[in-house]
């Protein structure tokens, strides 16, 4: 896709990747859990990657987009 998805097209996919790895029922309780559930994005982050190097972030993308792939 060229250039940036609109809020439309991003909510769309979004949906679509939900849908398909999840399932309609589990992806719906997803939103409903997301929704329902206070999301600390800065504790996230850190909990997620701190510690952790520019190569081995580098690297843990490559393997996620393989294995999408």
């Amino acid at each position: 896709m060229a250039g940036p998805m609109t809020d439309d097209q991003l909510r769309q996919t979004g949906l679509t990747a939900l849908e398909g790895r999840l399932g309609p029922v589990d992806a719906l309780r997803f939103l409903a859990l997301v929704r329902r559930e206070p999301f600390d994005y800065e504790t996230w982050r850190k909990k997620t990657f701190d510690g952790l190097t520019v190569g081995e972030l580098f690297e843990r993308m490559e393997r996620t987009s393989t294995n999408r792939s």
